[in-house]
């Protein structure tokens, strides 16, 4: 069998099967794979994100990265919804951050769906990982206290 490579990752399928779709035109074997079910079932995660790959054979992986990065050189509306990693740039992304490989992170996915532990996306060529949703932080002063507080 044949190791594929997920060059993007979307949140949904919609600009997933564009890109496959536009891999497989320039002669690449884009396929898709939802990853959903298992967020779901292993990781029990009601609302999955970052569960729609593209990947690629292994051998066209340079390739399609190659294309992807002109795609995203022209600003491509598409491109623009992947899932990528603010710190190295990897498409190669889990949500949330929970071992899918081991049954240890069922421990720490029960405690996430719970609340007790926060979500987050995972990056697995730089292990870097950031939240889900960024809250609004307040606006601060030279001194970083918010403004219009008692104290400013």
């Amino acid at each position: 069998m044949e190791t594929l490579i997920t060059v993007a990752t979307f949140n949904d399928r919609e600009p997933a099967d564009q890109i496959a779709s536009r891999l497989r035109d320039a002669g690449l074997h884009g396929e898709i794979y939802d990853e959903s079910h298992e967020q779901k079932w292993k990781l029990f995660n009601v609302h999955p994100r970052a569960h729609m790959r593209v990947r690629v054979p292994m051998n066209e992986a340079e390739k399609a990265n190659a294309q992807l990065s002109a795609w995203r050189t022209a600003a491509d509306p598409v491109l623009a919804q992947a899932v990528r990693c603010p710190e190295c740039g990897s498409s190669n992304i889990e949500f949330p951050q929970f071992s899918r490989r081991t049954l240890m992170g069922a421990l720490p996915a029960a405690l996430a769906a719970t609340g007790i532990i926060a979500q987050e996306f995972y990056c697995e060529s730089c292990h870097f990982t950031w939240p889900a949703e960024t809250k609004p932080q307040p606006e601060v002063d030279i001194l970083n206290w918010p403004k219009n507080s008692e104290a400013s």
